[in-house]
């Protein structure tokens, strides 16, 4: 039905007509929302489609037109902001990102005053009252360290406004001046009081940080962050990076936008949620969080938004990492080119929805289109589960985006900031004294290969790996006009036996990514090829620590335990070799080998995800393991029962024996019967341990309707064992003091040998310096027990010259020798 309104604004009492096509719904409250002109080139590769503006790289400073309207319960639409009101002097030609204060009184939002002019923040009460400007063009800052460039960071943007729980405003702005590796201006997140005053940057993202919006649970920032790390792995360089896929070891980037959170001091940042290791499944834009801790978010096929912004669809995720669950709208699993030949790229088959929000009655408002050309988006409701799609208004010919209710709401809890320093302005230069220009902090991980739980969608850690090194570079703005600058190296940092790296003090609010390396310098690369690279940049807040565990897409999100101790078991099974005793196999694609028990996929329909014998009797995987393992337990998974696919296999009973060096060290006979869910056999006295097999002795049921004996996962939960990881050799349990022998051969090519003796429990650090006093090589960093002890070093890599080596037990000097290296 067609209604034409006459709408009135109470404060300035004019009168404007619209078309508006509605569906009244007395459930649903009033509505701010933006209506903006629709334009075409929408994407660089088919300049057809209309633009959606607001976001990415590509559409976020579009200026196209706009206004500030309210949809009231009543369904009348009122003018809070358009191009002919004038507030003492301010008119806006557009408008975007509207954010409703806990009060349901006041919408701040940003706006643009003249076309050729930059995006600022202004706020107005719902009445359309108490108009005023939240930021200005008064930025003093000096440039010149930029060089040629420094013109591109005189004009900065102010977009993306929310509310803080205790009344602060957080907004996304360039004002800090730095470009994309793709070359665009950097968007970061800004925090201000709500009196103007105390204006600071909270992040430092290489690539881009925006649309902040807050966790209704916890009251941390979650927004979008444009993860991209132009530098890949390679083992054809000197320095291990490389730009040129032809000598990548992976050609993926990444080059998405994840949702991330952080406290509103900037510190603490993870990954709020998304689907790991799965590029596509991790991007989401514009995050919204529901009252129940969900992630409503927008998908775009292009995931880096750089040429076109369109063809988007709006999905839930519980927090962490989680399956997506699509809502409406273009889905990640089933996308069609709108047209095949020649392929408009990144445009797709409407339709089309966008900017998700919870209306308080828990359905989702939301912003809907079905072309491709003339995109008229209007503003529907639908179910979280997809299901009720319903038209609630649409001013015919207009865009009308970012819907939200307007209405009051109990503010989440409030988050005090433990860091206060206000970190400079500007980036460092090529000086290496400006790195530390905001202080630092500490970079803690607490075990580099710990895995996500089983049946967590998310990589595996990087595999067990004997004197494993860690690489921090450092990529900043310097004077590329593209944002390319290259890399520093800034330090190389031994991964301790355990898995623990420890890096004491690394410069704060600089963007910083890692690589870990094997003994010869190469990237570590685990079964499923993944890297020990991260595809993209972080930044520590002055003063802070990070604490996490992993080293893999998602790890944020891993429980971090509260003891070291504890922190050194996880599933170990990843690490490992597996054989069997026979398995099912159809042709190349379809097989059911023992590796399947360590791929971390149990509760899952697919077989694929099994082994599966192609035997009855004694069947049995056997696990073996390069570095021996402490065992603490082990966990059998019974393959999930699925009646389509006839299988109900119930294995009753298996046996399981460990063993090292190939002497047995354990046995259980029996285990009982095995679950799906997993069934937990714990292991007495921690036994060293570098092989493992398990042998089904019985079962009942069939797989796939046949009799085969199968099972669906076997983790392991074990530590390095304490001293093979270093190569460190324990010659006796008796030692009456501390002490460190000369090296031998001394004089040494390439090979010498280290004995020292530890008398009681000590943390011991054994290195290696030149004669300049330079570090060249931690060889120990870890607790050891009273005894005595033999390293080798090797100094293949070094020149021939004099070398001195100390030894420390908890960090005071027990002595110091000199060797001598002739090649």
């Amino acid at each position: 039905m067609l209604e034409i309104k006459k709408i009135l604004s109470p404060v300035f009492l004019l009168g404007f007509l619209f078309s508006i096509f509605f569906s009244a719904n007395s459930q649903t409250p009033d509505i701010v929302f933006v209506s903006r002109n629709i334009t075409s080139n929408g994407n660089a590769y088919y300049p057809q489609s209309s633009l959606l503006p607001g976001m990415g790289s590509f559409s976020r400073f579009k200026v196209v037109g706009g206004k500030l309207l309210v949809r009231e319960s009543n369904t009348i639409i009122r003018t809070l902001v358009d191009s002919t009101i004038n507030f003492g002097g301010i008119s806006l030609v557009d408008v975007a990102d509207p954010c409703v204060h806990w009060d349901g009184l006041r919408i701040i939002f940003s706006g643009v005053e003249h076309r050729d002019s930059s995006w600022r923040i202004y706020e107005i009460r719902s009445d359309g009252s108490n108009f005023r400007k939240v930021t200005f063009s008064n930025r003093v800052m000096n440039l010149s360290q930029f060089g040629a460039i420094a013109n591109k960071f005189v004009k900065y943007d102010d977009i993306d406004p929310c509310y803080l729980p205790d009344g602060r405003i957080c907004f996304s702005s360039t004002r800090y001046p730095s470009l994309s590796e793709m070359g665009t201006r950097t968007t970061n997140l800004y925090i201000m009081n709500s009196n103007l005053s105390n204006l600071h940057r909270i992040t430092t993202e290489r690539n881009s940080a925006e649309e902040p919006t807050i966790d209704l649970i916890t009251g941390r920032i979650v927004y979008s962050r444009w993860w991209l790390n132009i530098d890949m792995p390679s083992h054809l360089t000197q320095n291990g990076l490389t730009r040129d896929s032809a000598f990548a070891l992976v050609k993926d980037v990444a080059n998405i936008w994840q949702v991330a959170s952080i406290r509103p001091d900037g510190d603490a940042l993870d990954l709020f949620a998304g689907l790991a290791g799965f590029r596509q499944g991790l991007h989401n834009y514009k995050p919204s969080v529901t009252s129940d801790g969900k992630l409503l978010s927008v998908f775009i096929p292009h995931t880096p938004m750089f040429y076109t912004s369109g063809s988007p669809g709006i999905r839930w995720f519980d927090r962490k990492v989680n399956f997506e669950n699509h809502i409406n709208g273009v889905n990640m699993r089933a996308m069609q080119l709108y047209v095949p030949s020649p392929p408009s790229t990144g445009t797709m088959v409407p339709p089309y929805a966008t900017d998700p929000n919870q209306l308080p009655d828990g359905r989702i408002i939301y912003s809907f289109a079905t072309q491709v050309e003339n995109q008229d988006y209007a503003v529907y409701t639908i179910n979280l589960s997809g299901s009720g799609s319903t038209l609630l208004f649409d001013v015919a010919g207009k865009m009308d985006l970012e819907p939200q209710p307007l209405v009051s709401r109990i503010a989440p809890p409030i988050l005090p900031d433990l860091i206060t320093d206000i970190s400079d302005e500007l980036p460092p230069t090529i000086d290496p004294l400006t790195y530390f220009k905001n202080g630092g902090f500490r970079f803690d991980c607490l075990n580099m290969f710990t895995n996500a739980d089983v049946d967590v969608p998310m990589p595996d850690a990087p595999p067990i790996t004997k004197n494993a090194k860690i690489k921090f570079f450092l990529n900043f703005q310097r004077m590329d006009s593209l944002g390319k600058d290259t890399s520093i190296l800034l330090a190389v940092h031994q991964v301790q036996y355990s898995g623990t790296i420890n890096f004491d003090f690394a410069p704060a609010d600089v963007s910083m990514f890692e690589q870990v390396v094997d003994s010869a310098n190469k990237t570590i690369i685990g079964t499923q090829n993944q890297t020990a690279h991260v595809i993209g940049m972080n930044f520590g807040r002055p003063g802070s620590g990070t604490k996490c565990v992993g080293c893999h897409a998602g790890h944020t999100t891993i429980f971090v335990p509260p003891t070291i101790t504890q922190g050194q078991f996880f599933n170990t099974s990843t690490s490992a070799t597996v054989t069997q005793s026979s398995f099912v196999f159809v042709n190349d694609s379809v097989q059911y080998p023992g590796k399947k028990v360590i791929d971390r996929k149990a509760n899952n329909d697919t077989q694929i995800v099994n082994w599966i014998a192609n035997g009855t009797n004694n069947e049995f995987v056997q696990l073996s393991w390069d570095v021996p393992i402490d065992f603490r337990y082990v966990k059998l998974y019974n393959i999930k029962k699925n009646l389509s696919n006839n299988t109900n296999i119930d294995v009753t009973d298996c046996e399981l024996v460990l063993y090292y060096q190939n002497k047995e060290v354990y046995r259980l006979n029996s285990t009982g019967p095995i679950t799906s869910s997993g069934t937990q056999i714990n292991i007495p006295g921690f036994p060293k341990t570098d092989k493992m097999k398990v042998t089904v002795k019985t079962f009942t049921g069939l797989i796939n309707g046949q009799s085969r004996a199968g099972l669906a996962e076997v983790e392991t939960n074990a530590r390095i064992s304490y001293y093979d990881i270093y190569g460190i050799i324990k010659l006796s349990e008796i030692a009456e003091n501390f002490s460190l022998s000369q090296n031998y051969p001394n004089p040494f090519n390439p090979i010498t040998s280290f004995k020292f003796q530890v008398s009681s429990l000590k943390f011991i650090k054994l290195t290696v310096f030149d004669v300049l006093g330079r570090e060249v090589k931690i060889l120990v960093k870890d607790k050891l027990n009273r005894g005595t002890y033999k390293i080798d070093f090797d100094g293949s890599n070094l020149s021939s010259g004099i070398y001195f080596y100390t030894l420390e037990a908890d960090n005071k000097l027990i002595d110091s020798k000199k060797m001598v290296l002739l090649k």
